[in-house]
């Protein structure tokens, strides 16, 4: 009785490696990307490709995935756990590229990459307002809408005493687009390259009054100390430099030419 069930429990343990074996065998490593989105162009869902989410930012974590011989997961935690440095201390995600403007406060908690992309801040307003709101100094005792925990927020509360307008967060660039577009605001503060794309594609329902050279850029960034992935991105970057590939993505997704970051 004893012989007949150890090999039993020898024959079932035999098969329980064999199929943990064939899972291991037959799945891909994944670099898990944390990103927010709608942030066009450089992370969104594509409407006319089932929802998948593509842009500037998912087509580099594709390209590094596959110098890494992985596959690329998206994932979506939300925008404060990945500004906050939450996502990558977690360990949820691997490296975060959601069109994340470097700063001091957050390199605090996060380690970044060497910018790809120079991000100033615009005031987009309806077109029915162009010529009422034209510059801060308009919005004396109207509302600027901005998206919660970005540098476009920042910016609005820095200059919040000096123009005397009154400050309404949302939760995603989609909301703060339609508050504009609805005139649920009288004016929003964003990065310039979100707004000209949504001016392109909404023409009639937004228009860019203003920008501001701020001296923002974007970088891809991962969890402190993490040195070796760190190198990759920037290797990455560096040839994408190089052999003109972020000539062709800047004029695929952002309409643009390509200027060094």
């Amino acid at each position: 009785m004893t012989s007949r069930i150890t090999r039993i429990l020898a024959a079932s343990a035999s098969t329980l490696i064999a199929a943990v074996g064939l899972t291991a065998c037959g799945s891909e490593a994944t670099l898990k990307v944390c990103t927010s989105v709608p942030f066009e162009p450089f992370q969104y869902k594509d409407s006319w490709q089932d929802n998948k989410v593509v842009g500037f930012d998912v087509e580099m974590m594709d390209m590094l995935a596959e110098d890494l011989g992985m596959k690329q997961e998206i994932i979506e935690p939300g925008f404060n756990r990945i500004t906050s440095g939450e996502s990558l201390e977690s360990g949820e995600c691997d490296i975060v590229a959601a069109a994340l403007t470097i700063t001091r406060e957050r390199q605090e908690v996060m380690d970044f990459s060497q910018a790809y992309y120079k991000a100033d801040q615009a005031l987009a307003v309806h077109p029915d307002n162009k010529t009422k709101f034209k510059k801060l100094e308009d919005l004396d005792g109207h509302t600027i809408g901005v998206q919660s925990d970005t540098t476009g927020a920042e910016y609005a509360r820095l200059n919040e005493k000096q123009y005397s307008y009154k400050i309404k967060e949302f939760p995603d660039v989609r909301k703060l687009r339609e508050a504009v577009e609805y005139e649920n605001v009288d004016a929003a503060i964003a990065d310039v390259a979100l707004w000209n794309i949504e001016v392109q594609e909404n023409p009639g329902y937004l228009y860019v009054a203003d920008e501001y050279e701020t001296g923002e850029e974007y970088g891809y960034a991962v969890a402190e100390g993490n040195d070796e992935m760190l190198k990759d991105i920037n290797d990455l970057i560096d040839r994408c430099r190089k052999d003109g590939t972020f000539d062709d993505l800047y004029e695929e997704w952002l309409a643009d030419d390509f200027e060094e970051a």
